[in-house]
């Protein structure tokens, strides 16, 4: 099905794949209407103060980008990548973000959980890794590429969600006091779902089979040569037999290139208001 021009979407259930044929206006106004809430937070993206605007978000976004001359193709592949899960599921509406796009204190990574979700529909806290990057040498082909990327994804989770530092929660817990709006009725039930699982990582009594879990990966690959849903799927089921974790969710998305987004948003950043 179309998710919007430009944008294939299929839907397995337990796993998504989403295919950008062409960076649509569609899907460039998608952006420019939600990344100041996915970047900043919704309560700061309505606030009105030009920090939080559209268009310093737009800026702040290109300052990142650039933290180093030297920063590397992963690094820009990374942000391109995650920005698109952001994108893609806030338009989906099944889950709410529960962190914000940016790091609060610095220019680089957030440090612990791409994305901290609550699904709407459960209650349910899930978290989200994403990988993104381009087929490497010794892989087939893009579906090998795509599932390599939710390995990756699958196992920096196992090792996070295993880890007994409770400093991952204390930030997952600030991001989400940022990144939902304190009108948002559901946001005092995702802190307590955090704070629980801070006191639990304190106590010692965690484990990554205790946590929903999204496996993200972003591939940036010709589209003459697509993801097998059949391959994504396979891979899933790996993971699920694997028992590491509560339930597991894979969203695979793929487009030609990272540049053109970025390209689309210096424009915008350069663009007289």
């Amino acid at each position: 099905m179309e998710l919007l021009p430009g944008v294939i979407k299929e839907d397995y259930s337990d796993y998504v794949l989403y295919f950008i044929e062409s960076f649509s206006e569609e899907l460039k106004q998608e952006i420019r209407s939600r990344l100041a809430a996915v970047c900043h937070g919704v309560d700061q993206a309505q606030s009105g103060w030009t920090i939080y605007s559209y268009k310093s978000t737009v800026k702040e976004f290109i300052n990142r980008y650039r933290t180093r001359r030297d920063a590397s193709e992963e690094r820009k592949k990374g942000m391109i990548g995650e920005l698109l899960v952001h994108i893609i599921l806030e338009m989906e509406g099944r889950f709410m973000m529960a962190s914000p796009f940016f790091n609060m204190e610095e220019r680089s990574f957030k440090k612990g959980y791409d994305v901290v979700l609550f699904e709407n529909s459960t209650n349910d806290l899930w978290i989200t890794e994403v990988k993104s990057g381009e087929i490497q040498r010794g892989q087939r082909n893009a579906s090998s590429a795509a599932v390599a990327l939710i390995n990756t994804a699958k196992n920096d989770l196992k090792e996070r969600l295993n880890d007994p530092n409770t400093m991952l929660w204390l930030n997952a817990l600030n991001a989400a006091r940022v990144s939902m709006s304190d009108s948002n009725n559901q946001k005092e039930a995702v802190m307590e779902l955090l704070a629980q699982c801070a006191g639990s990582t304190l106590e010692g009594n965690t484990s990554s089979d205790m946590f929903n879990v999204v496996l993200s990966a972003a591939l940036f690959h010709p589209m003459s040569e697509r993801v097998e849903a059949a391959k994504v799927g396979k891979k899933r089921t790996r993971v699920v037999n694997e028992n590491l974790f509560n339930q597991v969710f894979v969203v695979a998305i793929q487009k030609e290139t990272f540049e053109s987004v970025y390209e689309f948003l210096e424009s915008e950043a350069a663009d007289e208001v």
